[in-house]
């Protein structure tokens, strides 16, 4: 008895005195231990920036679980390389640990967004190829190094997420805590830079010289806050003529020029003239760099330098620059930009364009604090009302050519979008700078009511200065054109005129002058306009005091914003499975059954609750769609981890030959000591192995005493023959099903059977010593129904006299 005693309040001092923080800090500390055995090596004329120790990992599931990575660059450099290393550790003596494939991807300016579950981005997306390049290095947590070299980074802030490749959950093992290997994948990283170490600072806007001897030569200059076209004028001095006189101009912006990142590259001849000029249109505010060499004899001539001495640049000097009101709401990453008003309701901008000019907004989008949300850029143009209606549809009634009014005439808003510089929207539907050329924005025309409006949502802006460029076209790009006879109505699209035979003669001549105006909307909200598509929940990740955005969804549902369910269940599917989890608790109703004619009241009392509990629990538990929740789901999960243990418990202690004095008081002091292991870590397969593995060691320490004592058995010879062994095999099988076989595909069958097979094997193992040597062990004895506890259901109702 006092081994007992001593069992129990050891188990109780061991439960109290577990801390769970502390355990999580004592496995950092041998994180942190380990990786700083890591050495850093330092390259010649390379210096140390920037070092992450004991990042932990783990596997992507959404936002939430990846960890994030700054890094700081300096301006004028030549090479970036990063360093990778990542190993796993070993938190308990189980099994071993296999290295994991481990993902960084790396962005200039914010968070990569990326969907590495394979779910496709909202149709509303703006295209990846518009965006900063996200880099993607591919590690295995081997303890191997990996580095990873930018050549002339931009500078300013980088940012990396770092997460273990995604796996389908729905394909992976349910592993119990304390059956498997304890696992941490943890990840070293350092940052060192290279600068180049000889520029020479020049004035772009009143020439400078250059000796041909001191080449190669890389000067830098800085471009005032204006966008106008700057002329870059290079005199050459002591030029050898006898020599090769040929030189390649580079010129970049933020950053040094290279082979393939640049905003001009040409070859010069010298000894032409010894003064090269060319015009480029700078990114306002900025440094520019200006890379200039001898021509090698491989190199390809992509220009002359002369073809830069041009005036096709007139178009950005009539760009005007209007500068955005920033309106904030208060809350994460909630704020409109527009047009300076004192309209405190709407921040909805207005934008009146001509077509002889080019208007452009800025706005800027701050590092760190506006960069986990998402930016929706609404634009359109003001057109009548049957147009916003969404019932005005131009239908071609000469071939492919829609038919226009004078009162309603044909045009078109090139928009586009830039992050540092304004760029001029062509005609074309594209975007120039310099000589780069991308896809516009958006395109808004006047062919119906699909064409005058779009949007576009940017997840995670990059941080720096927006420009939001708009130009108007007019008819003239496709007149004349046919007309009708009565000479009301003309024919156009928008790649030009086709000839459809007209019966007409007359034509339009058309306009080059037009005005429209276009109504803009900005505005950043956290994930997708607040929201998830009411699918799931908008939370926020913060790491190392950056804070990002993220939609976690319903089950079923994914996607950036939730709104994807193509790998949702059929409603069928969904009914079916919550049926068989909630449906094979009923089992439970023969062990009640059997306990309360066996006279195992407390029993049959804890096998119900267990029911009860694990019913409403995977009634709660499941999809959103077919789910229901009598109160709060994490009391329906603890009562039924709580509950499960307790049935093992008492069944134990019913099965052991105490008396009952000793089985109240066990019973009363497990339901402390489960109580404090199902707080302490419900999941772990500690907390169900020790309240077993000691209600064994009781029932087997009390048949031994017995035996000892009186030396016979004390059950009849069938419970240890046949009953005793059913009930053992089963509740193995229950234990293999649930620990080892169990996945997310085929959760909801094996946890099922485990319900029916734990609850099945109660039948077995209590033992049927209450009642008469010959009673069936299946069917209440005659007497049942004469006992007290019968009697007390059929006391009298005669008022106590007075």
């Amino acid at each position: 008895m006092r081994f007992l005693y001593c069992l129990l309040l050891y188990t109780i001092t061991v439960v109290i005195s577990v801390d769970h923080e502390a355990e999580e800090e004592s496995n950092r500390r041998r994180i942190i231990d380990q990786l700083t055995r890591t050495k850093t090596v330092l390259l010649d004329d390379y210096h140390l920036v920037t070092r992450h120790i004991a990042t932990e990992v783990n596997m992507y599931r959404n936002y939430r679980t990846v960890s994030v990575l700054f890094y700081s660059m300096n301006i004028d450099l030549t090479y970036a390389q990063f360093t990778f290393q990542s190993e796993e550790l070993h938190l308990n003596n189980i099994g071993s640990c296999s290295p994991q494939e481990v993902l960084i991807k790396l962005k200039h300016g914010s968070y990569p967004a990326v969907n590495p579950d394979g779910y496709d981005f909202p149709k509303d997306f703006i295209e990846p190829s518009l965006r900063e390049e996200v880099h993607t290095i591919d590690i295995l947590s081997d303890g191997r190094n990996r580095t990873y070299t930018i050549r002339y980074p931009k500078p300013g802030s980088w940012y990396a997420l770092v997460y273990i490749k995604w796996e389908d959950p729905r394909k992976q093992k349910v592993e119990q805590e304390g059956l498997v290997a304890d696992c941490r994948t943890i990840l070293y990283t350092d940052l060192q830079v290279k600068e180049e170490d000889k520029i020479r600072f020049v004035d772009c806007y009143s020439g400078f010289n250059l000796d041909q001897k001191d080449m190669p030569a890389t000067l830098k200059c800085m471009a005032t806050d204006k966008p106008d076209p700057i002329s870059l004028n290079i005199t050459f001095l002591d030029i050898d003529t006898s020599a090769d006189t040929y030189v390649t101009l580079r010129l970049q912006s933020l950053s040094l020029p290279s082979d393939d990142n640049y905003i001009i590259y040409c070859i010069y001849d010298t000894k032409i003239n010894n003064i090269l000029s060319v015009t480029f249109t700078p990114n306002p505010n900025a440094w520019h760099y200006i890379r200039v060499d001898q021509a090698r004899e491989n190199v390809t001539m992509i220009a002359n330098c002369e073809s830069y001495q041009r005036t096709d640049l007139s178009d950005a000097e009539n760009l005007t620059i209007l500068d955005l009101m920033r309106d904030d709401k208060g809350r994460f990453f909630t704020f409109d930009y527009g047009l300076p008003t004192t309209d405190l309701q709407d921040a909805t901008s207005v934008l009146n364009v001509t077509s002889s000019e080019i208007k452009s907004m800025r706005f800027k989008v701050n590092q760190f604090l506006d960069i986990g949300g998402s930016l929706s850029i609404e634009a359109s143009l003001l057109m009548s009302l049957k147009y916003y209606m969404g019932n005005y549809k131009r239908e071609s009634t000469k071939g492919d050519l829609l038919e226009f009014t004078e009162d309603n005439q044909f045009m078109k808003a090139v928009i586009c979008l830039n992050v540092g510089h304004a760029s001029v929207p062509l005609e074309s539907g594209h975007c120039k700078y310099n000589d780069r050329v991308t896809p516009a924005l958006f395109v808004l025309n006047s062919t119906d009511s699909e064409s005058v409006y779009s949007k576009s949502i940017i997840p995670f802006p990059e941080s720096g200065t927006w420009y939001l460029t708009f130009r108007l076209f007019c008819d003239s790009t496709v007149c004349p054109c046919p007309t009708s006879e009565d000479g009301t109505k003309y024919y156009v699209n928008s790649s030009g005129i086709t000839d459809v035979g007209l019966s007409s003669n007359k034509t339009r001549q058309g306009s080059s002058e037009c005005n429209a105006s276009v109504v803009v909307a900005l505005s950043s909200s956290s994930c997708v306009g607040g929201s998830c598509s009411n699918h799931g929940n908008c939370l926020l990740n913060t790491f190392g005091g950056m804070v990002m955005s993220f939609c976690s969804c319903s089950a079923g549902y994914g996607g950036w914003d939730c709104s994807d369910d193509s790998r949702m269940d059929s409603r069928a599917y969904m009914l079916l499975s919550i049926l068989l989890l909630t449906l094979s608790n009923l089992v439970f109703f023969f062990s009640i059954y059997v306990a309360t004619i066996r006279f195992y009241y407390t029993e049959a009392m804890m096998y119900a609750f267990t029911m009860l509990f694990s019913t409403f629990y995977h009634a709660c538990d499941a999809p959103s769609q077919v789910a229901y929740c009598i109160i709060r789901g994490n009391i329906l999960q603890f009562g039924d981890f709580y509950c499960g243990l307790m049935s093992f418990w008492v069944t134990l202690l019913a099965m052991s030959i105490v008396s009952d004095e000793l089985r109240s008081f066990c019973q009363l002091t497990g339901a402390i000591v489960v109580a404090l292991f199902t707080t302490w870590n419900m999941h772990s397969f500690v907390s169900f192995l020790l309240p077993v593995a000691i209600g064994a060691t009781v029932l087997l320490v009390s048949w031994y005493l017995d035996y000892r004592k009186t030396g016979i058995m004390r059950y009849p010879w069938s419970y240890y023959s046949k009953y005793m062994p059913i009930g053992i095999i089963l509740v193995s099988t229950g234990l293999i099903c649930y620990a080892f076989l169990q996945t997310e595909q085929n959760y909801k069958i094996v946890h099922s059977i485990w319900h029916m097979i734990i609850a099945f094997s109660v039948v077995f193992l209590l033992p049927d010593v209450k009642r008469g040597p010959n009673a069936n062990p299946f069917l209440p004895t005659p007497s049942y129904y004469t006992g007290k506890f019968s009697r007390y259901f059929r006391r009298s109702r005669t008022p106590i006299a007075e």
